[in-house]
Protein backbone atom coordinates (compact mmCIF):
# COMPACT_ATOMS: atom_id res chain seq x y z
CA UNK A 1 0.00 0.00 0.00
CA UNK A 2 1.51 3.27 -1.26
CA UNK A 3 1.71 6.64 0.35
CA UNK A 4 -1.28 8.04 -1.68
CA UNK A 5 -3.78 5.02 -0.37
CA UNK A 6 -2.41 5.64 3.36
CA UNK A 7 -3.31 9.73 3.05
CA UNK A 8 -6.75 8.86 1.63
CA UNK A 9 -7.22 6.69 4.14
CA UNK A 10 -6.97 9.17 6.87
CA UNK A 11 -8.80 11.52 4.81
CA UNK A 12 -11.68 9.05 5.42
CA UNK A 13 -11.25 8.33 8.90
CA UNK A 14 -11.13 12.18 9.78
CA UNK A 15 -14.36 13.24 8.08
CA UNK A 16 -16.23 10.15 9.89
CA UNK A 17 -15.05 11.32 12.50
CA UNK A 18 -16.29 14.89 12.17
CA UNK A 19 -19.94 13.47 10.76
CA UNK A 20 -19.35 11.51 14.22
CA UNK A 21 -18.54 14.65 16.16
CA UNK A 22 -21.60 17.27 14.51
CA UNK A 23 -23.80 14.00 15.43
CA UNK A 24 -23.23 13.95 18.98
CA UNK A 25 -23.21 18.05 18.62
CA UNK A 26 -27.18 17.35 17.68
CA UNK A 27 -27.39 14.90 19.87
CA UNK A 28 -26.96 17.15 23.02
CA UNK A 29 -29.55 17.29 25.93
CA UNK A 30 -32.21 20.29 25.13
CA UNK A 31 -35.08 21.30 27.86
CA UNK A 32 -37.56 23.40 27.20
CA UNK A 33 -40.56 24.96 29.18
CA UNK A 34 -43.46 27.14 29.66
CA UNK A 35 -46.17 27.74 31.59
CA UNK A 36 -49.69 27.60 30.77
CA UNK A 37 -50.76 31.02 31.46
CA UNK A 38 -48.75 34.61 31.51
CA UNK A 39 -50.61 35.54 34.80
CA UNK A 40 -52.14 34.20 38.16
CA UNK A 41 -53.38 34.73 41.00
CA UNK A 42 -53.35 33.43 45.02
CA UNK A 43 -55.28 30.30 44.35
CA UNK A 44 -54.93 30.01 41.03
CA UNK A 45 -53.44 26.53 39.74
CA UNK A 46 -50.16 26.92 37.94
CA UNK A 47 -49.13 24.39 35.10
CA UNK A 48 -45.23 23.62 34.00
CA UNK A 49 -44.84 21.33 31.09
CA UNK A 50 -42.00 21.56 28.53
CA UNK A 51 -40.30 18.46 26.88
CA UNK A 52 -36.75 17.18 27.17
CA UNK A 53 -34.36 15.76 24.47
CA UNK A 54 -31.86 13.38 25.96
CA UNK A 55 -29.94 10.28 24.69
CA UNK A 56 -30.76 8.40 27.87
CA UNK A 57 -33.71 9.67 30.96
CA UNK A 58 -32.13 8.33 34.26
CA UNK A 59 -33.21 11.30 36.67
CA UNK A 60 -35.76 13.41 37.40
CA UNK A 61 -36.15 17.42 36.78
CA UNK A 62 -35.63 19.75 39.10
CA UNK A 63 -38.07 23.10 39.35
CA UNK A 64 -37.63 26.08 41.61
CA UNK A 65 -40.24 29.37 41.90
CA UNK A 66 -38.25 32.34 42.68
CA UNK A 67 -39.43 35.87 43.41
CA UNK A 68 -38.26 38.97 42.43
CA UNK A 69 -35.70 39.41 44.56
CA UNK A 70 -34.48 35.74 44.36
CA UNK A 71 -36.27 33.80 47.66
CA UNK A 72 -36.84 30.34 46.95
CA UNK A 73 -40.82 30.14 47.22
CA UNK A 74 -40.86 26.33 45.38
CA UNK A 75 -38.68 23.34 44.96
CA UNK A 76 -39.34 20.10 43.98
CA UNK A 77 -38.46 17.86 41.45
CA UNK A 78 -40.60 15.39 39.48
CA UNK A 79 -40.33 12.37 36.54
CA UNK A 80 -40.28 12.76 32.83
CA UNK A 81 -42.58 10.95 30.41
CA UNK A 82 -41.02 8.06 28.22
CA UNK A 83 -41.84 10.39 25.21
CA UNK A 84 -39.35 13.14 27.60
CA UNK A 85 -42.67 15.35 28.45
CA UNK A 86 -43.60 16.81 31.71
CA UNK A 87 -45.96 18.37 33.25
CA UNK A 88 -45.64 19.49 37.31
CA UNK A 89 -48.78 21.67 38.35
CA UNK A 90 -48.82 23.24 42.18
CA UNK A 91 -51.43 26.43 43.40
CA UNK A 92 -50.30 30.00 43.56
CA UNK A 93 -49.94 31.32 47.28
CA UNK A 94 -48.35 30.26 50.82
CA UNK A 95 -45.20 31.74 49.96
CA UNK A 96 -46.30 33.01 47.05
CA UNK A 97 -47.21 35.98 48.60
CA UNK A 98 -45.50 39.22 47.00
CA UNK A 99 -46.72 40.94 43.39
CA UNK A 100 -44.22 41.00 40.88
CA UNK A 101 -42.66 38.33 38.29
CA UNK A 102 -41.72 35.62 39.12
CA UNK A 103 -39.09 32.98 37.26
CA UNK A 104 -39.66 29.42 36.95
CA UNK A 105 -36.79 27.66 36.79
CA UNK A 106 -35.99 23.83 35.71
CA UNK A 107 -32.88 21.58 35.51
CA UNK A 108 -31.76 17.93 34.12
CA UNK A 109 -28.60 17.07 35.57
CA UNK A 110 -26.29 20.53 33.69
CA UNK A 111 -29.17 21.78 31.43
CA UNK A 112 -30.83 24.40 32.85
CA UNK A 113 -33.82 26.58 31.19
CA UNK A 114 -36.29 29.48 32.37
CA UNK A 115 -39.35 31.23 32.09
CA UNK A 116 -41.46 33.45 33.89
CA UNK A 117 -45.11 34.64 34.90
CA UNK A 118 -47.10 37.53 36.87
CA UNK A 119 -48.35 37.07 40.00
CA UNK A 120 -50.94 38.78 42.20
CA UNK A 121 -51.28 37.88 45.59
CA UNK A 122 -54.86 38.20 47.67
CA UNK A 123 -53.52 37.17 51.03
CA UNK A 124 -51.73 39.96 51.99
CA UNK A 125 -47.92 40.44 53.11
CA UNK A 126 -45.88 37.33 53.44
CA UNK A 127 -45.20 36.85 57.06
CA UNK A 128 -41.71 37.46 58.95
CA UNK A 129 -39.57 35.24 60.42
CA UNK A 130 -39.99 34.82 64.15
CA UNK A 131 -37.36 33.28 66.82
CA UNK A 132 -38.31 30.29 68.62
CA UNK A 133 -36.00 28.22 70.72
CA UNK A 134 -35.25 24.53 70.13
CA UNK A 135 -35.00 22.52 73.28
CA UNK A 136 -32.37 19.93 72.55
CA UNK A 137 -30.43 17.60 75.17
CA UNK A 138 -32.31 20.15 78.14
CA UNK A 139 -30.59 23.06 76.21
CA UNK A 140 -32.33 25.84 74.36
CA UNK A 141 -30.95 27.00 71.06
CA UNK A 142 -32.61 29.85 69.00
CA UNK A 143 -33.95 29.18 65.27
CA UNK A 144 -36.55 30.95 63.05
CA UNK A 145 -39.61 30.18 61.99
CA UNK A 146 -42.81 31.12 59.64
CA UNK A 147 -45.97 29.67 59.62
CA UNK A 148 -48.42 30.53 56.68
CA UNK A 149 -52.51 30.43 56.63
CA UNK A 150 -55.39 31.09 58.48
CA UNK A 151 -55.70 30.45 62.44
CA UNK A 152 -52.33 28.37 61.97
CA UNK A 153 -49.50 28.35 64.83
CA UNK A 154 -46.47 26.59 66.12
CA UNK A 155 -46.55 25.61 69.36
CA UNK A 156 -43.00 24.52 70.06
CA UNK A 157 -40.41 22.22 68.54
CA UNK A 158 -37.94 20.31 70.67
CA UNK A 159 -34.93 18.61 69.33
CA UNK A 160 -34.10 14.82 69.52
CA UNK A 161 -30.60 13.68 69.91
CA UNK A 162 -31.77 9.71 69.70
CA UNK A 163 -33.61 10.07 66.45
CA UNK A 164 -31.35 13.13 65.23
CA UNK A 165 -34.64 15.02 64.70
CA UNK A 166 -37.01 18.19 64.96
CA UNK A 167 -40.22 17.32 66.01
CA UNK A 168 -42.40 20.69 65.57
CA UNK A 169 -46.29 20.92 67.37
CA UNK A 170 -48.77 22.64 65.15
CA UNK A 171 -52.57 24.08 65.43
CA UNK A 172 -53.12 24.08 61.76
CA UNK A 173 -56.89 25.18 61.03
CA UNK A 174 -55.95 25.55 57.22
CA UNK A 175 -53.49 24.42 54.78
CA UNK A 176 -50.37 25.85 55.23
CA UNK A 177 -46.79 26.13 54.87
CA UNK A 178 -44.10 25.60 57.91
CA UNK A 179 -40.60 27.41 56.92
CA UNK A 180 -37.37 26.63 59.15
CA UNK A 181 -34.56 28.55 59.25
CA UNK A 182 -31.49 27.48 61.52
CA UNK A 183 -27.70 27.17 61.47
CA UNK A 184 -25.98 23.80 60.14
CA UNK A 185 -24.06 23.51 63.40
CA UNK A 186 -27.91 23.45 65.46
CA UNK A 187 -29.37 21.00 62.98
CA UNK A 188 -27.93 19.50 59.54
CA UNK A 189 -28.29 16.69 56.52
CA UNK A 190 -25.36 15.26 54.81
CA UNK A 191 -27.48 15.23 51.96
CA UNK A 192 -31.02 16.11 52.08
CA UNK A 193 -33.53 15.99 55.15
CA UNK A 194 -36.45 13.84 55.19
CA UNK A 195 -39.79 14.96 56.89
CA UNK A 196 -43.34 13.57 57.99
CA UNK A 197 -46.57 15.23 58.25
CA UNK A 198 -48.63 13.33 61.18
CA UNK A 199 -46.25 10.06 60.40
CA UNK A 200 -46.94 10.37 57.01
CA UNK A 201 -43.82 10.92 54.38
CA UNK A 202 -43.84 14.08 53.00
CA UNK A 203 -43.17 14.24 49.17
CA UNK A 204 -41.51 17.39 48.67
CA UNK A 205 -38.08 18.46 48.06
CA UNK A 206 -36.02 19.16 51.17
CA UNK A 207 -32.58 20.42 50.66
CA UNK A 208 -30.23 21.86 52.93
CA UNK A 209 -29.73 25.55 51.80
CA UNK A 210 -26.90 28.01 50.95
CA UNK A 211 -23.78 28.36 53.01
CA UNK A 212 -24.18 27.53 56.74
CA UNK A 213 -27.60 28.15 56.90
CA UNK A 214 -30.34 25.64 56.11
CA UNK A 215 -33.90 26.77 55.25
CA UNK A 216 -36.73 24.16 54.65
CA UNK A 217 -40.03 24.73 53.84
CA UNK A 218 -43.26 21.75 54.48
CA UNK A 219 -46.19 22.18 53.33
CA UNK A 220 -49.16 20.42 55.56
CA UNK A 221 -53.21 20.18 55.47
CA UNK A 222 -55.63 21.67 57.98
CA UNK A 223 -56.33 19.29 61.13
CA UNK A 224 -52.18 18.56 61.14
CA UNK A 225 -51.20 18.04 64.92
CA UNK A 226 -47.31 17.29 64.20
CA UNK A 227 -43.97 17.65 62.00
CA UNK A 228 -41.04 15.81 62.40
CA UNK A 229 -37.73 16.01 60.32
CA UNK A 230 -35.19 13.86 60.50
CA UNK A 231 -31.25 14.85 59.77
CA UNK A 232 -27.52 13.75 60.00
CA UNK A 233 -26.30 15.80 62.34
CA UNK A 234 -27.73 17.29 65.77
CA UNK A 235 -26.21 19.69 68.75
CA UNK A 236 -24.53 18.21 70.81
CA UNK A 237 -22.67 16.05 68.40
CA UNK A 238 -22.02 13.69 72.05
CA UNK A 239 -25.22 12.16 72.94
CA UNK A 240 -26.08 11.41 76.92
CA UNK A 241 -24.69 7.39 76.42
CA UNK A 242 -21.65 8.87 74.37
CA UNK A 243 -21.39 11.12 77.44
CA UNK A 244 -21.82 8.72 80.57
CA UNK A 245 -18.93 7.13 78.33
CA UNK A 246 -16.47 9.59 77.96
CA UNK A 247 -16.89 10.32 81.87
CA UNK A 248 -16.22 6.42 83.07
CA UNK A 249 -13.07 7.51 80.70
CA UNK A 250 -12.56 10.19 82.60
CA UNK A 251 -12.58 8.59 85.63
CA UNK A 252 -10.78 5.68 84.78
CA UNK A 253 -7.86 8.09 83.84
CA UNK A 254 -7.71 9.74 87.36
CA UNK A 255 -7.95 6.03 89.24
CA UNK A 256 -5.00 4.77 87.48
CA UNK A 257 -3.01 8.32 87.47
CA UNK A 258 -3.63 8.08 91.28
CA UNK A 259 -2.77 4.41 91.87
CA UNK A 260 0.36 4.43 89.40
CA UNK A 261 3.11 6.63 90.09
CA UNK A 262 3.52 8.66 86.84
CA UNK A 263 2.68 6.46 84.76
CA UNK A 264 4.82 3.65 85.40
CA UNK A 265 2.96 0.23 85.56
CA UNK A 266 4.16 -0.64 88.72
CA UNK A 267 2.35 -0.48 91.71
CA UNK A 268 3.15 2.42 95.06
CA UNK A 269 4.82 0.41 97.71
Amino acid sequence: MDYKTYALMAILLASVASVALVGAAYAQTRLTVETDAESYKTGDTITVSGQLNATTINTNILLQVLDEQGNRDRFDQFPVAADGSYSYSFTAGGLMNTNGTYTVRVNYKTTEEETTFEFVSTEGPRPAWRPIDVNINGTNHRIEYMITGSGNRLDGITGDVTTISFIAELTAQSDGILSLRFNEEIFDADVEFVAFVDEIPFDGELAPGPGATNTIHIDFEAGTEQIEILGDHIIPEFGAIAAIILAIAIVGIIVATTRYNKFKFAPRL
